[in-house]
């Protein structure tokens, strides 16, 4: 009887202490487990359970704005890995894992526009032309920020389906999006707003990293994100995965037929992975 109490004590104990070194993901609910980043994430831990154990995730039964996310990844009360477009406060309070999870795909922008507009824009040759007219952005992100620092004439608005509103009642002029949201964006809001349109003759760039974010807290998860992910790199299967997400939509956008108009990130650290061409796209 001793034998058997002993045995169950020490399974139990076992049990326990397999459990406290699993690597336990908390994620908010904005990136559904069918999402490329939930699944780039899950691929990346996958490839170190080898070397560092099992894993699991579990999200948080709701969506999170940009601010609010960053104050739980810093306090870790409920998600401990976030995705968002780098900048300075994020990268000081939290540990980025700077890889480009989209490859840098969202800095290059093209303009959900009114159609009544479409020739105004046709005449648009240089960034100075550009920056005369109303952009309109949303008041907590990166792309803001960025414009403000670099000339733009911004308009903000709190509520995302509200930018769409905004849009078709002219309250400004163009909305920059990233080739990767824009094809979607604009089936998914026409029936509601039939009056807009992509913009087709011009392109906004600015280099935009988008990393995992890695609670302070927890240097060990970050460490092990940055290493699954650089085994995807070096098998390929990180470019797999990323033509097979995007590749339509970079066909769509046709780039190679675009004014491209280039303007710098100011948002960006020094230690943003310039020098490693792989991790960036390029049309």
């Amino acid at each position: 009887m001793l034998r058997q109490i002993t045995f169950l004590v020490l399974t139990l104990f076992f049990t326990s202490a397999n459990a406290q070194c699993m690597d336990h993901v908390k994620l908010a609910q904005d990136f559904s487990p069918d999402s490329y980043v939930y699944v780039l994430l899950k691929t990346a831990l996958e490839a170190t359970v080898e070397s560092d154990g099992p894993f699991r995730i579990s999200q948080v039964p709701r969506s999170m704005k940009r601010n609010r996310a960053l104050q739980e990844l810093i306090e870790t009360t409920s998600i401990n890995i976030h995705v968002a477009a780098s900048r300075t406060e994020w990268e000081s309070n939290s540990i980025p894992v700077r890889i480009p999870v989209i490859k840098g795909l969202l800095g290059y922008r093209i303009f959900l526009i009114h159609k009544d507009n479409e020739q105004l824009f046709k005449k648009i040759q240089t960034l100075t032309e550009l920056q005369k007219l109303r952009v309109g952005t949303g008041l907590q992100w990166t792309t803001t920020a960025v414009l403000q620092k670099t000339g733009f004439n911004v308009i903000t608005g709190s509520d995302y389906d509200g930018l769409f509103r905004m849009l078709e009642a002219k309250r400004f002029d163009y909305f920059p999006r990233g080739i990767n949201e824009i094809y979607f964006e604009l089936d998914d809001k026409q029936a509601k707003h039939d009056s807009l349109c992509v913009e087709s003759t011009l392109a906004l760039y600015f280099p935009t990293p988008s990393y995992f974010f890695v609670s302070p807290k927890l240097p060990h998860l970050a460490d092990r994100v940055r290493r699954g992910l650089e085994i995807l790199i070096k098998t390929g299967v990180f470019d797999t995965m990323f033509a097979a997400e995007f590749g339509e939509s970079i066909a769509q956008a046709q780039l190679e037929r675009r004014n491209v108009l280039v303007i710098k990130n100011p948002l960006l650290s020094e230690k943003t992975p310039f020098h490693r061409a792989e991790l960036w796209f390029t049309p």
